[in-house]
């Protein structure tokens, strides 16, 4: 049982990773995408697997097949444009997109906010862990970058860590353990979001630190993972509800022709929320 849930999970994260690229941009239009023998490896799936999810993304319109040579990207939004259907995009902004009507969140203030907040409770030792393959992880590191060169304190990319959709489970655990093992100095931890700020929480307390107590974590999003027992994460809020109001709202102005300018892009400002899990390190200093 525990077998064919791992392998249902496998599958899940393969077609996930696969949509995701093509839609940041990382798989451009017409790019081959990996072949059977590479993805099935790099998953750990059978062909048959692996083909079935390219399958399934063929008949969604993400690939195309053509015999004999591979499958690749296909530009999904051609097909908006050329039946001119309105669309609007929802916090995500890609590359070959970035003229179309967006709702999105300013993520590089939100990750000035969390970066300012634990520079005025005294840290100086800010470790950021940030999605690498996606805008967002890109604006939240440079609102962070901001936020300490404000402050007078040097950036630092050895106290930058960089992860990707396929390893968000696996890298920032080891590699905030490694940094333990090797006495990096650190009292403060910015995350990519609240789900990369509990396996960050989890690498240290297996390491036999406490949080707030040794070292302060902050999530971003304030997603339902942002509590769990006495701990609650400080973090940036992320109004999916409103996000999506705003959105249906552009999209029944274009449906009806009323195209605005500046108000078919849309940028909401985060809102700092905070919880126990950083400490006030000011009388350290």
């Amino acid at each position: 049982m525990e077998n064919q849930k791992g392998k249902q999970l496998k599958y899940v994260q393969l077609m996930a990773d696969l949509k995701e690229k093509i839609l940041s941009g990382e798989i451009q239009p017409g790019e081959k995408i990996p072949s059977e023998n590479i993805l099935a490896a790099q998953y750990q799936v059978s062909r048959q697997t692996v083909r079935k999810v390219i399958a399934i993304m063929e008949n969604e319109g993400y690939v195309y097949a053509e015999h004999g040579r591979g499958t690749f990207c296909t530009e999904l939004f051609a097909k908006f444009r050329e039946f001119q259907i309105p669309c609007v995009f929802i916090q995500g902004c890609y590359e070959q997109m970035k003229q179309q009507p967006q709702v999105l969140m300013d993520d590089c203030k939100g990750g000035y906010l969390i970066t300012r907040h634990l520079i005025g409770l005294g840290h100086r030792n800010i470790i950021g862990v940030f999605k690498a393959d996606d805008t967002q992880g890109q604006n939240r590191h440079k609102g962070y970058a901001k936020a300490l060169g404000e402050a007078g304190i040097a950036y630092d990319p050895e106290k930058v860590i960089w992860f990707h959709t396929e390893d968000r489970t696996v890298h920032p655990y080891e590699k905030i353990c490694q940094m333990i093992r090797e006495t990096a100095v650190m009292d403060g931890i910015v995350c990519y979001n609240d789900q990369i700020a509990w396996e960050v929480i989890r690498a240290l307390q297996d390491s036999g630190l406490r949080v707030p107590e040794d070292i302060s974590v902050c999530g971003y999003d304030d997603s339902s993972m942002a509590l769990s027992g006495n701990l609650r994460l400080t973090t940036i809020t992320h109004p999916q509800e409103k996000l999506g109001v705003m959105a249906a709202e552009l999209l029944l102005r274009l449906i009806h022709g009323e195209e605005n300018g500046e108000k078919d892009r849309i940028m909401i400002e985060p809102e700092l929320v905070e919880g126990n899990s950083c400490k006030d390190r000011k009388n350290n200093l």
